[in-house]
This record gives structure tokens, C-alpha cells and sequence, in this order.
């Protein structure tokens, strides 16, 4: 109102706002409610290393080795570049229906605290991936396990709809043998039309690959609540095996993790006139 008195027009105060306005610094990444978090919600800073020797392993496993660092790993086209993109907000791994599409091993820096690694699929169940298995992946497989990385664990992804083959089975074991920390995720959650199912699909792929750890449902997907929940069930498990000192520390607290939860569903099987 004092500006129209003085002859100044609307127009020209709007556009005095509108520069203030603009002229505004912009919210840096400290001030972000999201940013004490390794991963955030978005606007996450991404550079990728991707690995098709092993003179290129040797050189990231250096160059990141003192990052805590959380591989994923499954079946070919069971959803790790769709789930590592879900994660992270942004396109960061090459999804598609063509088994065999990641064809390296992808250090994944976020935010220069932490690595994501993306492992080239497993053997598919047609057979597509094998020769390429066998032949490449492998053995860099096997070299990024003995490379001098701070690796704390492992998230291994099977379609909750798929039968567990035999190969798939043999490569957990080994994982067990080796004693890398191992979440179990069940993915293609959305895609099971009848929420009864999954407690199906779940005991069956349990039971062929005899685990007893923790395990979570999947759904790379923002448009349910599912989805979204599983998102952040993996980024606490993230956030917790980048907190904990060691690879130890992190089977330790699955485990625990798994006592719990074993506990809790006992409990809730016991009913009040058994109790009594």
C-alpha cells in the first residue's frame, strides 16, 4: 500500500517480490531433513565404477575401499537394478527383461558414504546367462570377494514367485560358508495378486534354501504402501550395517535380529488356552 502511494506500480511490485523471491539462496544439502542419512529420499549424490576386470575391480576396491560398502545379488532378472534405482531415487543400474544385462560389477558411491554394489546376475533358470557365468562373472565375483573392500553384507533377491533352482541354492550356501551377513529379499511383491500367496511363496523358497535369517518382501515401487515401507526397511538395514564396526558386528546383530523376530511369532502362535 506505501509502495502505491509512492507511484509505484503493481506490476513493478510483483516483480520486486518475484526477485526477492529468486534471490533467495537455495537449501544446500547440509540443511536437508534427510541429509544425517546415507541414502536420502532424493537428490542423492551418484557416482558409479563399473568393473568388467580385474585390473578395474583393483582399482575401485582401492579407491573405495574405505567406504562401508553392501552388495546385491541374485538370480538374473529378479529386480536388483530395478530395486538399486528404487533405493537411491534417481536411474542408477540398467534395468530390463533381458537376463544378463548387468555385465559388470557397479561400485555404486552414494553421497561419498557409502557403496552399493551391483553383482551381474546368476545363472537364469532358461540357462541364457550360464556360459557368461562360468566364463566372466564368477571369477570377478570371487575376486570382489577377496578384494580389500570394508564389505559388511549382503541383500540376495529372488522373485517370491520363482522355484529356488539348484545353482541358486548352491550359491547361498556358499555365502554361508564365506560368512557374508545375508538379508533375504523376496522381490516382485506387487505382482503376487493374492495377499495370501505370499506366506506361500515365502515357505516354500524358505524351506528350499534352509533359511532362518531375516528375509523382507520387495516392491520397487512408490505407488503403494508396501513399496514404500520396504524401501525404508532396507535403508535402516544399511544405515545399521554402515554404523556397526565390522562384518562380524553385522552377523551378529542379524542374528539377534532373527532371535527376535522368532520369538515374537511363538509367542504369537501360543494362544491364551494353551498358555493357560
Amino acid at each position: 500500500l506505501a509502495a502505491m502511494r509512492r507511484g509505484v506500480s503493481s506490476a513493478a511490485l510483483r516483480a520486486a517480490v518475484s526477485l526477492s523471491d529468486d534471490s533467495r539462496p537455495a537449501e544446500s544439502p547440509a540443511e536437508r531433513p534427510d541429509a544425517k542419512h546415507l541414502v536420502r529420499n532424493s537428490g542423492n549424490r551418484v557416482h558409479i565404477e563399473r568393473c568388467t576386470s580385474l585390473a578395474e575391480l583393483d582399482a575401485a576396491a582401492e579407491r573405495y575401499g574405505h567406504l562401508p560398502q553392501v552388495c546385491f545379488a541374485g538370480e538374473s532378472n529378479a529386480g536388483k537394478s530395478s530395486m538399486l534405482n528404487h533405493l537411491i531415487g534417481q536411474r542408477v543400474s540398467r534395468s530390463s527383461s533381458v537376463a544378463g544385462k548387468t555385465r559388470s560389477i557397479d561400485f555404486i558411491v552414494v553421497n561419498d558414504r557409502v557403496v552399493l554394489t551391483d553383482l551381474p546376475g546368476l545363472p537364469a533358470r532358461d540357462g541364457q546367462t550360464t556360459q557368461l557365468w562360468d566364463t566372466l562373472f564368477e571369477p570377478l565375483f570371487h575376486a570382489y570377494l577377496d578384494s580389500p573392500i570394508d564389505l559388511r553384507a549382503m541383500f540376495f533377491l529372488h522373485d517370491c514367485r520363482w522355484r529356488v533352482s539348484t545353482p541358486i541354492r548352491a550359491f547361498v550356501d556358499e555365502m554361508r560358508r564365506v560368512e557374508l551377513p545375508t538379508v533375504l529379499v523376496l522381490t516382485k511383491d506387487d505382482q503376487v495378486e493374492e495377499p495370501a500367496m505370499r506366506n506361500v511363496h515365502l515357505s516354500k523358497v524358505t524351506k528350499r534354501l534352509d533359511w532362518t535369517g531375516m528375509h523382507i518382501h520387495y516392491s520397487a515401487t512408490n505407488e503403494t504402501p508396501n513399496g514404500r515401507k520396504s524401501r525404508r526397511q532396507v535403508l535402516r538395514y544399511i544405515e545399521t550395517f554402515a554404523e556397526l564396526g565390522s562384518r562380524e558386528e553385522c552377523a551378529a546383530k542379524l542374528e539377534e535380529l532373527a532371535a527376535e523376530r522368532a520369538a515374537r511369532r511363538a509367542a504369537a502362535s501360543v494362544s491364551p488356552a494353551s498358555a493357560a
